[in-house]
């Protein structure tokens, strides 16, 4: 095997499951002698060299919970760090932030898997780069929250993006809106992805209206690429009259950006984001947009990310929960 040796790979080789490999790395009791054994002569056979972490194992609380998060600029970051802190708070544990723009790269993920840290949160996690993240969960306990990755080796919180996706197409097919605008960049994040799919779903499923979708090519969801995609939409499609964003700053954006065009917010068209961060819900923006529950969101990842400290050999499990659509001026 070219490359690198996960703990998936040696437990494949061993016949054991990935947890016992996990057990047996970090010295913890509830694995016979015999199979121990049997996973070190793997483990020495095939060379795997685990982090400093993973082969110390740390048996006692450092106290500390690492979160992983994609860019800051991004005001939901900020928001989900805020509740993040505050409830690892109340449990008496502290936060180290590992801001990640771009993918989490090798370098990264072993700095955070030999880390002092007891416990990683992802906040942020795609499926290119799942390799990193079972690299660190081979010395950590980890959880996902508002993302998902095509494995069940984590515990994931997530809400029901695609089934949010869906709610904003029904919400204008219902207001009998058939010119139907889409912007969303290039992402391979799933929330991303769940969003556009349960939109486009609904819009086919219902039939008798026009999906006009952006092609502005980009990958920062930020002001800037909303209002130039919200410009260049209309530029191309002046007669849309629903316009769906796949996160609010986007949605901000191409507000001003439909506005520098001279259409009127919500008189010709209709504007709706998605995430309901604390500006959708300023006065002078008054953004209609898809509330993720981040309260709630926040209390179960912590809590199961806990339980899973204290018992790393828990099986899996996905919590995902219901989204609702607040209106605004923008769409209503």
């Amino acid at each position: 095997m070219n490359r690198k040796l996960t703990s998936q790979d040696i437990a494949r080789l061993a016949g054991v499951s990935q947890s016992t490999v996990s057990r047996v790395i970090r010295r913890l009791p509830n694995v016979d002698d015999k199979t121990r054994e049997h996973v070190l002569s793997v483990i020495a056979q095939h060379g795997y060299a685990p982090s400093a972490a993973a082969r110390s194992m740390k048996t006692r609380s450092n106290g500390s919970v690492a979160v992983v998060v994609a860019d800051l600029a991004n005001p939901l970051y900020p928001t989900l760090l805020h509740l993040l802190v505050g409830e690892l708070a109340q449990r008496g544990l502290r936060t180290t932030v590992w801001e990640t723009p771009g993918q989490l790269d090798a370098v990264t993920a072993q700095a955070i898997a030999e880390s002092a840290v007891d416990g990683v949160i992802f906040a942020t996690a795609i499926d290119a780069t799942l390799l990193h993240h079972e690299a660190i969960a081979v010395s950590k306990p980890a959880i996902l929250m508002n993302r998902s990755l095509s494995t069940s080796l984590f515990d994931a919180v997530i809400s029901d993006n695609e089934a949010g996706g869906a709610l904003v197409a029904r919400y204008f097919l219902k207001a009998a809106r058939r010119r139907i605008g889409l912007i969303s960049g290039h992402s391979e994040a799933s929330t991303i992805k769940a969003r556009v799919a349960g939109f486009l779903r609904e819009v086919e499923r219902c039939g008798g209206a026009a999906l006009l979708r952006s092609t502005c090519e980009f990958e920062d969801f930020n002001y800037e690429n909303g209002y130039k995609a919200g410009r260049a939409l209309l530029q191309r499609h002046a007669d849309i009259d629903a316009l769906f964003c796949t996160n609010d700053i986007l949605a901000i954006g191409a507000l001003d950006g439909a506005r520098s065009t001279g259409r009127r917010i919500p008189e010709d068209m209709w504007v709706v984001g998605y995430d309901d961060i604390p500006m959708a819900g300023w006065d002078a923006i008054s953004l209609t947009t898809v509330r993720q529950p981040l309260e709630t969101m926040t209390s179960l990842a912590v809590e199961r990310l806990c339980q899973r400290m204290r018992d790393p050999d828990l099986p899996t499990r996905t919590i995902r929960l219901t989204n609702t659509l607040v209106t605004r001026r923008s769409a209503q």
